[in-house]
Parts: structure tokens; sequence; C-alpha cells
């Protein structure tokens, strides 16, 4: 949900930009954004899995 608001917020503020002309601002805006992305996608692949516990206490 998070990152689905922080693209919707970009997605506006691009738009802003674009409304005013600035285009280039625009454009740099969007391509921002899928780098954040693209490198968060990357990071998770990355992270290390952690185990919540060593041992299973079920009887």
């Amino acid at each position: 949900m998070r990152g689905w608001i922080r693209k919707l917020e970009a997605i506006a503020a691009a738009a802003a930009f674009a409304e005013q002309g600035e285009w280039q601002m625009a454009r740099s805006i969007l391509h921002e954004s899928e780098k954040r992305t693209a490198q968060r996608q990357t990071d998770r692949v990355r992270q290390p899995r952690t185990r919540v516990r060593d041992r299973s206490y079920r009887v």
C-alpha cells in the first residue's frame, strides 16, 4: 500500500509540473520514482531470509 501511495504522489507531482510546461522536470520525477522502485526490488532480493525461531515448540 505504501508503495502505491508513493507512486501516486510521484504521478501527481509530475502532472503538476507538466501543466506548468515543465516537461523535463516532470519526466525526471517519473524517472526518479521508477529508479527507486527498481532499487527497492533488488534490495528485497538481496536481503537474507531470517528465521524467527530456532525451534518449534508445538507438541
